[in-house]
């Protein structure tokens, strides 16, 4: 679908049927802001603007759609009268792609239009396989600025989560590998569509395990409870999982959250990295979750406080982790409270893990 905008009625009528002949789907817009407005409720493929227009001129729609992360590889031909070198600095300064002089030859439009489109498909097609292998928005933040992307990051809150089937060793070593990984693409399957259904980034898949945080690159007001929110539906699609060569096996998972300070960026090598997150927090949630029994979801105090609201929770005192000096106050969350969460005391004695 091509987006044609043009204030005078003749030229929008003859660019649209000229795109039509072309075999183009076609939405028009007679100004700037409908233009704006279109690109939002259609989503085209291409965008063919006039520079000359009242309101808003095709230079400042330009630099408006290129303020949008998510239309960063929006194709934008810009169509003008204007010849002076300066007048199309600007518009390429504005992020246009491609200029075409008025009048215009049908011959030259075309040719002009499967160039842009193209390019289009190639980067849409390498986003879709970037997706692949990190999160969509570490992708986003890739392909909306490769030249930014390098080692180091910025500190930020992150709530941080990780997840691993229990038992997963002994049936390892009971079934053919074929089977076993069969077994570990349909869980990894539901426990990542379940951290990004909440707005959250797969990290790492580690074996049978998965580490995912919420914060980071993309923030919101309520991180802990997405991850709460995608820790629940994980526990949920995990036990319904049913593995063909394995008919009598249910599996159940573990899962470790926490919330607090960390370094969020690209870890690794110049010529090798990955999008992670750094802090003793991190630490804190894998060892929660290796302390966490089949179908527990186990949360840190600074987790618990942000969603003791929403939540029924069991508060298990203080743990003795694994690896960690200090004792660390968790909770038990068994599921979403139906507007105010009930918090049951486990008693004042110390657990350790």
């Amino acid at each position: 679908m091509i987006l044609a905008v043009d204030d005078e009625p003749a030229n929008l009528a003859l660019l649209g049927k000229l795109l039509e002949h072309q075999g183009y789907d076609v939405v028009e817009a007679r100004d700037g802001p409908s233009a704006l407005d279109a690109v939002a409720d259609h989503e085209p493929d291409l965008v063919c603007l006039d520079v000359m227009m009242p309101r808003l001129d095709g230079i400042e729609v330009c630099r408006r759609l290129r303020a949008q992360p998510e239309r960063v590889g929006l194709p934008i031909l810009l169509l003008t009268a204007l010849n002076r070198p300066e007048d199309k600095v600007r518009g390429l300064e504005a992020g246009a792609n491609d200029f075409l002089s008025k009048p215009f030859d049908e011959s030259e439009l075309s040719a002009r239009l499967r160039s842009l489109l193209r390019t289009k498909t190639l980067q849409d097609r390498l986003a879709e396989l970037l997706g692949r292998y990190v999160s969509e928005s570490v992708a986003a933040e890739a392909l909306r600025d490769p030249f930014a992307v390098s080692l180091g990051g910025d500190r930020r809150r992150v709530t941080t989560l990780f997840a691993d089937v229990r038992g997963y060793t002994a049936i390892a070593a009971e079934h053919a590998p074929e089977e076993t990984l069969d077994l570990l693409n349909r869980y990894l399957t539901v426990v990542s569509d379940a951290v990004e259904a909440q707005g959250g980034t797969v990290a790492d898949l580690l074996g049978d395990g998965v580490f995912a945080f919420f914060g980071a690159p993309v923030a919101h007001t309520n991180d802990p409870e997405r991850a709460v929110r995608a820790a629940l539906a994980m526990q949920a699609a995990v036990v319904k999982l049913e593995i063909p060569a394995m008919p009598g096996i249910r599996l159940q998972a573990g899962i470790g959250i926490t919330s607090g300070e960390v370094i969020a960026g690209n870890v690794g090598s110049e010529r090798r990295m990955h999008y992670a997150v750094v802090g003793d927090s991190v630490n804190v949630a894998g060892r929660l979750q290796s302390a966490a029994g089949p179908g527990q979801i186990l949360v840190d105090e600074s987790t618990h406080e942000a969603v003791r609201d929403l939540v029924t929770s069991q508060d298990l005192g203080s743990l003795r982790l694994a690896g960690k000096g200090d004792w660390v106050r968790a909770f038990n969350v068994l599921g979403m409270g139906p507007e105010t969460g009930t918090t049951t005391p486990m008693g004042e004695s110390q657990h350790s893990a």
